[in-house]
């Protein structure tokens, strides 16, 4: 309270200031009397910081009653001001790494006394979602996945996202992870990320309080090698003992992406794997 009142209102310090200051000025004026004791000296000095105590107290009981804004009571209903606040509640993170994300609002443009906090959405979000490519070679078969992609997925609007380090696709080969990386191939070092940021388009077909299997399509941006191209592909939503799993299987040409390099095919089969 005190803090509040020395922010917003230091005319009361000031007028505090002066009862106490006067203390001062009657306490060393009798301090300079001479032949008397030390109580005969200071009566005068003792009622003025009786004086300056009670003043003291009016003085701060004024200014919470009256003056301050926070003080008051809050304003009417019909004056009151919107005031949104988006809150948002984790649950655990379990055993594979997956974190549930409920999103709320707080709505207090009235002022009640309770608060009705309402639930907006749900998004899941995992941290050991996998990508895995392959190409079919002349002279041998190259496949690397990244079992560390980041991907989170909202139940209300289908949102849907996926992050992976480039670095972190793993090969059968050294010498072919080692090369993957290079300026010449994904030059990982200017383009270290992969990703797709989209949507589920026909969510709704999907029961979330069954077990089942549901045919999806997405549909959004995947961003590699800097390059960033609208796609569509196909997947399956699946739900098992209520946990949910997305899978989906698609192609893409390499040369769309500034992927230049001869030593794998022209056309890539990516195969996509999230459990929540």
């Amino acid at each position: 309270m005190f803090f509040k009142l020395m922010k917003e209102l230091p005319q009361m310090f000031i007028i505090a200031a002066i009862f106490w200051g006067f203390v001062l000025v009657v306490f060393f004026k009798n301090a300079r009397k001479k032949n008397l004791g030390f109580f005969y000296k200071h009566k005068s000095t003792f009622t003025t910081i009786i004086a300056a105590i009670v003043l003291t107290i009016v003085d701060i009981w004024l200014f919470i009653s009256f003056i301050p804004t926070h003080f008051k009571k809050l304003p009417s209903e019909g004056n009151a001001l919107p005031n949104y606040e988006l809150l948002l509640d984790s649950t655990s993170t379990d055993t594979s790494g997956t974190k549930v994300f409920h999103t709320l609002i707080k709505d207090s443009t009235k002022q009640t006394k309770t608060t009705s906090i309402v639930p907006v959405e749900k998004i899941l979000l995992t941290r050991q979602a996998s990508i895995r490519f392959y190409s079919k070679g002349s002279a041998e078969d190259i496949e690397a996945t990244n079992s560390s992609v980041v991907c989170s997925f909202n139940e209300t609007n289908g949102e849907l996202k996926f992050t992976g380090l480039i670095k972190g696709f793993i090969f059968e080969n050294e010498m072919m992870q080692a090369h993957f990386n290079d300026p010449d191939y994904m030059n990982s070092v200017a383009f270290p990320k992969a990703s797709f940021r989209g949507s589920i388009k026909n969510i709704k077909l999907i029961d979330f309080n069954k077990d089942g299997n549901t045919k999806v399509t997405a549909e959004g941006a995947l961003t590699i090698h800097g390059v960033s191209k609208t796609i569509t592909a196909p997947g399956s939503f699946i739900i098992s003992a209520g946990k949910p799993i997305l899978k989906s299987v698609f192609k893409i040409k390499r040369i769309d992406f500034g992927i230049n390099t001869d030593e794998i095919a022209d056309e890539l089969e990516i195969t996509v794997q999230a459990a929540f």
